[in-house]
């Protein structure tokens, strides 16, 4: 008796359940082999699995100063330090990943406007030759980048952004906040 219950629970929830939200004419049966056969049953596109052999154009990380796109981020840091002078690894140093953000933002933001990040001098015919009359850039103080504005990319699509890593700093308090977990009722 057990059985038929059970057989009658499972056609009830196929007819108002799982034909509302699977394909249209297949029982749930169906679909479950289907679900294991390695693609998504909705469009019959593979699923994330079968896109290992892909191969798409690799991302453009541009220059803070120049228009130089590079696809490997340590090829893109070579070139600010050989061309501009700049080494992002020794100004990033200890800086947390909201950090990183701002300097970034705040470096592209200024040289968009023709202003020298590193010093007071602004609307510069040429900013790129400005920034080599400086010695190795390696350090800025963290007043002048440290707005929150400068957490909106300067750049759309900003892939820079994306190639920073995270440091957590000694001595840096870092916020958590928790989530309001139900307690059980015993």
């Amino acid at each position: 008796l057990s059985n038929i219950y059970v057989v009658n629970y499972i056609s009830e929830f196929d007819k108002y359940y799982i034909v509302n939200y699977r394909e249209f004419g297949k029982s749930w049966k169906t679909l479950s082999k289907d679900d294991n056969d390695g693609s998504d049953s909705r469009n019959g596109s593979p699923t994330e699995e079968d896109w290992s052999d892909w191969e798409g154009s690799a991302p453009e990380i541009q220059c803070l100063v120049c228009s130089v796109v590079y696809s490997k981020f340590t090829a893109i840091k070579q070139h600010m330090r050989s061309q501009h002078r700049i080494d992002l690894d020794s100004l990033c140093n200890g800086m947390s990943y909201y950090k990183q953000v701002k300097l970034i933002n705040y470096i592209r933001y200024l040289i968009m406007d023709s202003d020298c990040p590193f010093c007071d001098q602004s609307s510069l015919p040429d900013i790129s030759k400005h920034l080599l009359t400086h010695m190795n850039i390696t350090s800025m103080s963290h007043e002048r980048f440290n707005d929150d504005r400068y957490l909106f990319p300067a750049l759309d699509n900003d892939f820079m952004l994306c190639c920073l890593k995270d440091v957590l700093v000694e001595g840096e308090d870092v916020l958590v906040i928790p989530e309001d977990i139900p307690q059980p009722h015993t």
